[in-house]
């Protein structure tokens, strides 16, 4: 009788407490229950123009400019472009792109008498692909590593001409020695590792900040498109700090 009664009282025990727990679990709702909210992946279509400053050793390319009219080019080159990306989430907060930049410079020597006038022109052009990471700590705000590369080209022209003179159509073959022109061109690969700032003041507009380091290589270098020409200072090529601005329009969700 006794170890019933021991039985009868842990069993009651028991219940209560299980109707306490009850209680308790009733007052639970799943709506206490901190939630993470998922973040989603970057996505981006877009395409835009692009300012690009390229800090390159122009040194002995002024030499040879200096010499033909009595100026020199200055550091930075300004390339002018565009660029197009998307970021679809295929893989997240990766994105790819295509760029295209370029730029023509010129200088020339007034004509004085007998002295035909002469003019450089020099010109960078840079095409190719990019892929980058976007990291996005504030709403609008993302910080962008990336590479760019491809292929381009460096062409340097030297040209002069008689003012007083006139010449009949075509221009070939050549009837006057006072007005000529020579060319050296050389192709070139080029990669560009770069880290974008940038932000997203509206769903379907964009700006960016842009620094990087262009590493370039030149090809064999050519004169007037034909022969090669040897001797050619390896400091002529596109190699140097990067800066660039951009202002883009798309669609962003960031």
């Amino acid at each position: 009788m006794k170890r019933l009664l021991t039985l009868l009282s842990i069993l009651l025990l028991a219940a209560s407490t299980m109707v306490a727990q009850d209680d308790k679990l009733n007052q639970f709702s799943f709506e206490d229950v901190p939630t993470e909210e998922a973040k989603p992946p970057y996505f981006a279509v877009s395409g835009g123009f692009i300012s690009t400053w390229l800090f390159t050793n122009l040194t002995d390319l002024n030499t040879l400019t200096n010499s033909v009219v009595g100026a020199n080019y200055n550091t930075p080159i300004v390339l002018f472009g565009g660029e197009a990306f998307a970021a679809i989430g295929i893989i997240p907060n990766v994105r790819v792109g295509f760029m295209s930049i370029g730029s023509i410079n010129t200088l020339q020597s007034a004509s004085s008498g007998a002295t035909p006038m002469r003019q450089t022109e020099y010109s960078i052009t840079m095409n190719g692909v990019s892929i980058d990471y976007a990291w996005t700590p504030l709403k609008g705000f993302s910080i962008i590593p990336g590479v760019r590369g491809g292929w381009g080209a460096v062409n340097y022209e030297i040209s002069q001409s008689s003012s007083s003179s006139s010449q009949p159509y075509p221009l070939f073959p050549i009837v006057s020695t006072s007005n000529s022109m020579r060319r050296m061109r050389s192709n070139m690969l080029f990669a560009m590792p770069n880290l974008n700032v940038e932000y997203a003041f509206t769903l379907v507009s964009m700006v960016r900040l842009n620094v990087g380091y262009n590493l370039s290589f030149m090809q064999d270098w050519r004169a007037d498109n034909a022969s090669t020409l040897t001797g050619v200072p390896t400091s002529i090529n596109a190699s140097g700090l990067t800066a660039q601005v951009g202002l883009f329009v798309g669609l962003f969700n960031n």
